[in-house]
This record gives structure tokens, sequence and C-alpha cells, in this order.
């Protein structure tokens, strides 16, 4: 039986000001993350893809334009038909966070930290590599291996749902920061030309904890009693459906009126005899604690001929997950 790890406390709501100035980054030398310059370069790199930056002729340069309404009018498609609920880029990055890579000394862990004018989405991961960056400037791009459970693309299309909430989301891990703009919602092409960023608007998290950081500051017509209860639809049941992830916490800021009755809440998953037995443990900043036995049965079946011909299907056999709480 392997031995469960204790859940970190959570940290008491902190109040951040809009009146912290603008900080300018440290440079991250962890073995994972990617040189500064390197980074630097393969951000202006992707821009000088889409024709930014680039010494066009006016025929170019009209070619280019028209190539940018033409994708234009296939992302507004595309985000209209993936993304209608407001509450779906909530699942997309825990599952984006699920599929990302950890070190063995670190509880996979995601953080969500929630204020009246932004969102912090933390992970613990081991950072962007270059790939990434790639595929999250990419409509179409994922950099899912084996690991395909779950939502749509990993640090790809799924990334897209977060211009629900969010115009300018910035993106800070490792050496990497960067941007994307829409300006507005007014040009659609921003969700995929990354811009460099020398700092930050406020103080993040400790990067050497924290490697990846997500900013995305809020619309100004967004519904936050309705993001609010997006974020409170969070349940530790949620844990028994991922892979990787092991903790999941929501810190509730106190500048946030509607999260006076949403206290902070962090939810740890442990296993126990080679994943049979899953203990679920809820803790909130009001002092309760839940926890919750899960008895885990897997099997393998034969996925039917006319199902696989129905469902395009390319796999003969289908893992089956069941759960009974035992608690």
């Amino acid at each position: 039986m392997s031995t469960a790890t204790e859940p970190s406390v959570l940290p008491a709501p902190a109040n951040i000001s809009s009146d912290i100035p603008a900080t300018t980054f440290t440079i991250s030398s962890t073995d994972e993350s990617v040189p500064v310059t390197t980074a630097f370069e393969h951000i202006e790199s992707i821009r000088r893809l889409f024709g930014v930056k680039n010494e066009l002729d006016s025929t170019s340069q009209s070619v280019v334009a028209n190539y940018q309404n033409w994708v234009e009018g296939l992302l507004a498609i595309v985000s209209t038909g993936l993304y209608s609920d407001q509450g779906h880029f909530v699942l997309e990055l825990i599952q984006n966070a699920d599929d990302n890579q950890y070190t063995a000394n670190h509880l996979p862990t995601l953080r969500f930290i929630l204020s009246s004018d932004r969102i912090l989405v933390c992970n613990n991961e081991i950072g962007f590599q270059r790939e990434n960056v790639s595929a999250i400037c990419n409509v179409c791009a994922s950099t899912k291996g084996k690991h395909k459970q779950g939502y749509v693309g990993h640090k790809g299309i799924g990334f897209k749902s977060v211009f629900l909430v969010s115009h300018r989301p910035e993106i800070h891990s490792g050496n990497y920061h960067f941007c994307f703009d829409t300006f507005g919602g007014t040009q659609l092409m921003g969700d995929m030309q990354p811009i460099w960023l020398d700092n930050s608007e406020e103080v993040l998290p400790n990067s050497d904890e924290w490697t990846t950081c997500i900013r995305l500051p809020l619309k100004q017509d967004i519904q936050r009693d309705r993001l609010q209860r997006n974020f409170d639809d969070i349940q530790a049941r949620f844990l028994l459906f991922l892979n990787r992830l092991r903790q999941i916490e929501i810190v509730n800021q106190q500048d946030n009126i509607s999260s006076m009755n949403s206290p902070s809440r962090i939810f740890t998953r442990n296993d126990y005899a080679q994943g049979k037995l899953i203990e679920l443990q809820e803790k909130t900043t009001n002092g309760s604690t839940t926890n919750s036995l899960w008895l885990i049965i897997k099997k393998v079946i034969d996925v039917p001929e006319e199902i696989r011909v129905l469902k395009q299907l390319n796999t003969f056999f289908k893992n089956v997950h069941m759960y009974f709480n035992s608690s």
C-alpha cells in the first residue's frame, strides 16, 4: 500500500491591489527551461510566420491581409461551435494540467486564484517546451501523445476556450513570457499571434513552486456570479477521472465580493493498492475537512463492430472504470 501524501495547507486568501507595480521577470535556470534568448526568438519567429514584422511588398501584404480575414472567419465559426458555454474553459484547463508532465518529487497540482478582475491558473508541471508554444499558437495542433483521454487538445485548441473570459490571456512558463491579444474581440487572429512580455502587471506566484502561470484578465462584460458558480461546481470527484493530477486548489481572494460565501478549497487524491482504492479529501479555509473512499474496478471490454463503424473508432478494445463509494 502506498503512503498517502499530506496535502498542503491552503494559504489565507490574499488581498492583491490593482496598484501593484509591474514586475520584471527573473530568468529561470531549471534544467527543463528553454534559454530566455531562445524563447524570445521563438516567439518572434512565430510572429514572422503570421506576417508580423516582415518586410513585405504591397502585393504580399495584400495576400497576407486576405489570408488573415479568411482565417478570422474560420476562427469565429470554430470558437462558436466548440465553446458556447463560459464554464467550458475551466474543464479545459483542468484537462490540460492533467496532460502535463511532472517531476517525481512534485505532487501534480493545479491552483486557481480568483479575484474580481482576473484569474491566475498556476501549475507545477515541468514547464512549456518549444513544441507546446508552437501548438498553442496553432488552431488545430496538439502535443498530446499516448495520453489522449479527456477533452479537446493539449495546450492547443483546448486553450482557446480561455478567450470566452479574457481578451488578453498571458502565459508565463519557465523563460517564456507572452500573451495573446484580440483587442477586445475585434481581431480573432490575435489568439494565435503571441506577443512577448518583458514584465507583468502584478507580482506573480513564486516560479520555483509554480513553473507555469496563466493570467486571465477578465472581460469587462463577464458574468462574475456565473463565473464563480463554474468554480463552485468543481468537486473532489473530478480527481477520480484524471490520470496525473492529484491536487486542485481554488483560492478566492478577498477583493471578490461574490466569493464571500465561497471559501477557498483544496481537493486531494491519494491512491492505494495500485490505484484500486482511492481516498479523496476536501479541505476549506473555514476549517472543514471531508474524506471519502472509492473502490475502483477496471475492465477491458471488446468494442462491437457495429459501434466501431458507427463511431468511426480505430480501437477494438475499451477500458471501462467503475467507481464505488465505500466510505
